[in-house]
C-alpha cells in the first residue's frame, strides 16, 4: 500500500505537469468537473446584450442593489461586453472609485468606449484580456464581478488564479449565471450552470461561498471569498454545505445537482435549517459527516449521516443521508485507531502522515502547531487529524488571551472534521485535584467553548499526571460544572494507572460514559510506577486489550481510540507495527 499512498502525496505536492495541462493551450478546455465549456458569444451578437427585455429578464437593477457597491470601491466587471453593468458599476463607485472593464474581444471594449464618450467617466479603464489572465493589477479590487462569463472560461483554473490575486483582502467574486436546475429558464443548456456545480468549482479554485442571492427572474448570484486555507477535502465541504442549505430550503430542483446520478430527491427526509456538519473518512474512499443542531443533537428524524462520494467527473457528491452506519475498519474495529503525535515522528509531516497511514491507522493526532500542513498530508491519504492537544495554563482570573489564542488558532485549524481539542489545564496557584480552581477553569473553557460552537468542534479535556486536572473524576466535576455538549473528556489509560490505586478501568469507564469523547491507550505492566513500564507499544505488559475493548462496548462508546507512545524508544515504523499487529490479534 505504501507505494500507492507515497504516489498520491507526491502527487499532491509535486508542481503541475505542464505539458499535461490543457490550459498550456490556446484552445484551454472543452470540459471542466463534467461541465461542457461554452463557447464566447462572439462581438457581432453584442447588440444582444443590451436587448430591450434584457431587463425584464436578468433584472439588473435588482443585482446591482444586492452588490451595493460603494462610492470609492474597485470594481472589475469580467466580460463586461458592451458595458450593460459596467457603466452603472461606475456611476455607483463614483470619482473617487474605479472600475476595470475587461473583455477578452478588442471589438467589445470599443463599443463600450463609444457609449462612454458621452458620460465622462473618467474612472472607467478598459482592459483587454488573455484567454488565461484578465490581466488585472493584483491586489486593487473590492469585487470581480461574473455575469453569464464563467461557463465561458476555457482556462478557468488560470483565470481565477489570478482574480484570487487581483482581490484586495476580504473582497469578493460573484458569479451570476442562469439556472440550470429549472427547466423554464429558455436558455442552451451550456450556457447554464447549477449552483452544486458552481460551488465545485469555485472550491476547487480557493473560494468560499459567502452570500448568495436568488431574487433574480432566471439567474442566480454567488458571491465567493478566497479562503485562507484549502485541502483535499475543501471541495467536500463547500458541496456539503450548499446541500445543507438547499435540503432545508424551499426549492428541491436545487437539491438535484448534488446527489449521485441514482439518487433522488425524493430519497431523502426533510432536513431542518441549521445543521451543522464534520466530515471524516469512510470506507473505500467516501466520506462520512455527521450532521447536528446548534445544541449538539442530532435531527429529530434520526438521519444524521451524510455519505459522500467522487462521481466519474472527480466531482464530490451526496449519496445517501441515512441513520448512521458503523462500519469494520480494515484494522478490525468499528472504532477509528489513530497514531498518537507522540510516536510517530521524527521526520517530516508529510511521510508521518504516510506511515501511519501505510500502517492501517485512520489517521493521527497532533499538537498545536502545523495543524494546516498535516491535515492537508493527511486527507491526501485519505485518513483524519482526530485531535490536537494542548496544555492551559490557568490563573486565579481564568487564563489571558495569550494563553487562550493558540488553543482558538487550533479550534479554527480543526474546523470541518473530526475535530477535537484535547486540553491539559494547569493551574499556577491551586494543587493537583483542588476543587478551588474550578471558577477560573470554567472561565476560561466558557470562553473556548463558543469558540467550539462557532467552529464545529469539541474540547475534550484531558486528565493528565501532576496536572491540577489530574483525573476523570476532576474532568467529569468541570463537564457537570458547564454542563455544555461540546464539552467532554478524554481517558487516558497510562494517566489512569499512574494517578489511581485502581487497575481495572470498567467502573470508571461507566462513571464517565456520557461525557466520554475519545480514549488512549497501550501496553503496559499493571503494577507499572513509571512511564517505561506504564507506556509500552500495544500487547506489551499484562494490560489485557481485550477486556478493555470490551469495557467500551459495554458503556457504547463508539468515537476514536488513540495509541500514546510517550517515551517508546524503537523506531516509530517498528513499535507502531506491533502495535497494530496487536490491535487486530484483540478483534
Amino acid at each position: 500500500m505504501l507505494p500507492f499512498l507515497a504516489v498520491s502525496l507526491l502527487a499532491l505536492l509535486a508542481a503541475p505537469q505542464d505539458s499535461q495541462d490543457p490550459e498550456q493551450r490556446r484552445d484551454g478546455r472543452s470540459h471542466y468537473l463534467g461541465r461542457e465549456v461554452a463557447h464566447t458569444m462572439h462581438w457581432t451578437g453584442a447588440p444582444w446584450l443590451l436587448r430591450a427585455t434584457r431587463e425584464d429578464e436578468e433584472n439588473g437593477v435588482l443585482l446591482r442593489r444586492w452588490l451595493a457597491v460603494q462610492p470609492g470601491q474597485s470594481v472589475c466587471d469580467l466580460g463586461c461586453g458592451n458595458g450593460y453593468h459596467a457603466l452603472p458599476l461606475a456611476d455607483a463607485v463614483g470619482a473617487k472609485g474605479k472600475v476595470y472593464a475587461v473583455d477578452l474581444q478588442p471589438q467589445m471594449l470599443e463599443l463600450l468606449r463609444q457609449r462612454a464618450r458621452s458620460r465622462d467617466l473618467g474612472n472607467l479603464e478598459l482592459i483587454e484580456a488573455a484567454v488565461d489572465d484578465p490581466k488585472l493589477p493584483a491586489a486593487t479590487c473590492d469585487l470581480v464581478l461574473l455575469v453569464d462569463v464563467y461557463h465561458e472560461l476555457s482556462h478557468p483554473v488560470r483565470v481565477m488564479q489570478h482574480v484570487r490575486a487581483a482581490l484586495k483582502p476580504g473582497g469578493r467574486v460573484v458569479l451570476v449565471e442562469f439556472r440550470s436546475e429549472d427547466p423554464a429558464v429558455p436558455i442552451k443548456p451550456e450556457h447554464t450552470m447549477t449552483k452544486a456545480q458552481v460551488l465545485r468549482e469555485m472550491a476547487e479554485h480557493g473560494f468560499a461561498l459567502a452570500t448568495e442571492f436568488d431574487g433574480l427572474p432566471w439567474q442566480h448570484a454567488m458571491a465567493f471569498v478566497a479562503a485562507p486555507a484549502t485541502g483535499a477535502r475543501f471541495q467536500a465541504l463547500q458541496v456539503l454545505r450548499g446541500f445543507l442549505a438547499a435540503a432545508s430550503g424551499a426549492e428541491p430542483r436545487s437539491v438535484a445537482p448534488f446527489l449521485t446520478p441514482q439518487r433522488r430527491t425524493s430519497d431523502l427526509p426533510e432536513l431542518e435549517p441549521g445543521l451543522r456538519s464534520s466530515l471524516r473518512a469512510g470506507p473505500q474512499g467516501s466520506l462520512l459527516a455527521a450532521l447536528r443542531t446548534e445544541p449538539g443533537h442530532p435531527p429529530a428524524h434520526g438521519h444524521s449521516e451524510v455519505v459522500l462520494v467522487r462521481d466519474a467527473a472527480g466531482r464530490w457528491c451526496i449519496d445517501a443521508v441515512r441513520q448512521p452506519e458503523a462500519f469494520v475498519r480494515a484494522h478490525g474495529d468499528r472504532r477509528p485507531f489513530f497514531a498518537m503525535h507522540t510516536g510517530t515522528g521524527p521526520g517530516p509531516l508529510a511521510a508521518q502522515a504516510v506511515l501511519v497511514a501505510e500502517l492501517g491507522f485512520d489517521g493521527i493526532e497532533w499538537q498545536l502547531d502545523h495543524l494546516d500542513e498535516l491535515r492537508h498530508a493527511s486527507e491526501a491519504v485519505g485518513t483524519d487529524v482526530f485531535a490536537a492537544y494542548g496544555v492551559l495554563e490557568l490563573s486565579e482570573e481564568g487564563a489571558t488571551a495569550a494563553r487562550l489564542a493558540p488553543l482558538l488558532t487550533a479550534m479554527d485549524a480543526l474546523a470541518g472534521g473530526p475535530g477535537q481539542l484535547w486540553l491539559a489545564l494547569r493551574h499556577d496557584r491551586r494543587s493537583v485535584r483542588d476543587a478551588a480552581g474550578d471558577a477560573a477553569a470554567g472561565s476560561a473553557l466558557t470562553k473556548l467553548l463558543e469558540h467550539a460552537t462557532a467552529t464545529n468542534t469539541t474540547i475534550a479535556l484531558y486528565p493528565h499526571h501532576g496536572c491540577w486536572l489530574e483525573t476523570t473524576a476532576d474532568a467529569l466535576r468541570l463537564c457537570t460544572r458547564l454542563a455544555h455538549p461540546r464539552l467532554g473528556l478524554c481517558f487516558n489509560l497510562c494517566h489512569f494507572l499512574r494517578t489511581g490505586e485502581e487497575r481495572d478501568p470498567t467502573a470508571e469507564l461507566a462513571r464517565c460514559k456520557q461525557q466520554l469523547f475519545a480514549v488512549t491507550l497501550n501496553g503496559a505492566d499493571l503494577d507499572g510506577t513509571d512511564w517505561s513500564t506504564l507506556i509500552r507499544p500495544l500487547g506489551d505488559g499484562d494490560f489485557d486489550l481485550r477486556r478493555f475493548l470490551a469495557s467500551l462496548d459495554a458503556v457504547g462508546f463508539t468515537g476514536p481510540v488513540g495509541l500514546q507512545a510517550f517515551g517508546i524508544t524503537q523506531p516509530a515504523r517498528e513499535h507502531l507495527h506491533r502495535s497494530m499487529a496487536a490491535w487486530r490479534a484483540a478483534h
